[in-house]
């Protein structure tokens, strides 16, 4: 065995250095003889909501944090392994470390995952240290006096913003500041060596890295651009934001602007995570419209931490067995774009060129896909999932049940988005709309707007009608509660 001292940070959904506190710890505890390493999980992968673009984001922002890593003397290894399988290898053949760090995750996978690694690092006597990372306050430290959760956003938020504004919690803001002196050194090339230490030091190995592997053989399927990827693309994208934040609440209903963050492809990966976003906005103690979209991304994994149970049924009891009608075609015809509604066909056809849709847009086609088509909202969280660069399960879901009216604080069931009022009111010129739709860009908006308009062959005709869907839809929500 080596007796090289050496301890080891397992990133995970933290895939960044500057600000990350677990690996800090890891880095204080061993000397700055600290290693990255990576381990692909194939249950992961074999999911069914498993995306082969999102997948090729992750790894170029896993490529990014081991360009960085190793211009400060560090290294990253990327394990084709699961992690209860590549830990104990590592330890029988380099020795033990001082120490493991990885920060502390929410959804049921990532608790069972970790659970079980748990044990197998106690039983070979090593150390662990796990923190908070991507969320700013835990699940368990917002709760009500009787110690049960909060299942209503808005008391939620009263409490989260409570202890936002109390000293542990600031502190955690106030020390993201740090990311602005790195973010200079990284782009002028003067990163100093902090590390003392590379895999390539380690005499033998059990494990060769992956990380060009996996990058070729999932290249073979990705069907969309991928954008770069990283820390600092991250850093650059927030501080654009910045210029645009004053009217952001203004602007971001509106899919013809470039009025939200676009945020959300980093937060999944923690290149960027909400506590830097808070720190380099100056949002400190401020009740903001972004302030709270914040807050709905951790409420929700609040509530997929109280109730895992929610990845797959209703968080609401009484509409687990909801008497969906699932037509398979029309299914299709969602997803491809083709459902003679414009505003949801251009949302669609957005997400599978690009990967990304706009928010407000996402609430009208899972809206539609529930209360129009009657499909169950799974079938909808699935796809976007597979779809979705910045697909995450816990804000996935509260979104997707929100719309189907199945989860907590959800959208009354008999409160139907309109599709074509809602593309009057957020595309009244039909500039996004014709951005996705370039077949419609010789109609009028008053034309594309009226269910009736008259739009040739070039565009089908909407495959159901509105106004009949919305009693049916009621009638099956009233049925479920009787």
């Amino acid at each position: 065995m080596s007796k090289q001292k050496y301890a080891l940070h397992w990133f995970r959904r933290d895939l960044r250095i500057t600000g990350n506190a677990n690996l800090r710890h890891s880095w204080k505890v061993s000397d700055g003889h600290v290693l990255g390493v990576f381990c692909f999980d194939s249950a992961f992968l074999k999911r069914s909501d498993f995306s082969h673009n999102r997948f090729a984001f992750f790894l170029k922002t896993l490529t990014e944090l081991k360009k960085e890593l190793q211009a400060q003397g560090g290294d990253l290894l990327v394990i084709d392994e699961q992690p209860h399988i590549a830990f104990p290898e590592l330890f029988k053949q380099l020795g033990l470390p001082e120490v493991v760090s990885y920060g502390t995750d929410y959804e049921p996978f990532a608790r069972s995952r970790d659970e079980n690694l748990k044990s197998i690092f106690e039983s070979f006597g090593v150390k662990t240290h796990s923190e908070r990372d991507h969320v700013i306050i835990e699940p368990h430290e917002v709760l009500k006096e009787d110690k049960s959760f909060y299942q209503v956003y808005s008391p939620y938020f009263r409490r989260w913003f409570e202890k936002l504004n109390t000293p542990e919690v600031a502190k955690r803001i106030q020390d993201q500041a740090v990311v602005n002196q790195y973010y200079d050194k990284l782009t002028n090339n003067k990163l100093d060596s902090i590390f003392k230490l590379k895999w390539s030091d380690f005499k033998t190995m059990p494990f060769r890295d992956s990380l060009e592997k996996f990058e070729n053989e999932n290249n073979k399927s990705v069907s969309i651009p991928i954008p770069e990827a990283g820390f600092k693309v991250a850093y650059d994208r927030l501080q654009e934001f910045k210029g645009r934040l004053s009217g952001y609440s203004e602007k971001r209903d509106l899919p013809y602007l470039d009025g939200t963050s676009k945020l959300s492809i980093y937060q999944k990966n923690g290149s960027l995570v909400s506590s830097q976003m808070m720190s380099l906005l100056g949002l400190q103690n401020q009740n903001t419209q972004y302030v709270k979209e914040i807050a709905w991304r951790e409420f929700y994994y609040s509530i997929m931490y109280q109730r895992p149970e929610c990845e797959k049924q209703a968080f609401l009891p009484q509409y687990v067995n909801l008497k969906w009608e699932n037509d398979k075609q029309k299914f299709e015809r969602w997803c491809e774009g083709k459902t003679g509604f414009p505003i949801v066909d251009a949302g669609m056809r957005q997400l599978n060129q690009t990967g990304w849709m706009h928010n407000r847009v996402r609430m009208i086609v899972a809206s539609f896909l529930v209360k129009d088509l009657l499909i169950d909202w799974r079938w909808g969280e699935n796809y976007f999932m597979k779809m979705l660069l910045d697909g995450d399960l816990a804000p996935n879901n509260g979104g997707w049940q929100w719309a189907a009216s199945t989860g907590c604080d959800p959208q009354p069931y008999f409160r139907i988005f309109n599709p074509w009022l809602q593309s009057e009111k957020f595309d009244p010129d039909c500039e996004y709309i014709k951005t996705y739709i370039p077949e419609l860009k010789n109609y009028s908006s008053k034309t594309i707007h009226n269910p009736e308009g008259e739009r040739g062959s070039v565009y089908p005709k909407p495959i159901v009608q509105h106004s009949e869907q919305k009693i049916k839809v009621i009638a099956l929500f009233k049925a479920a509660k009787s």
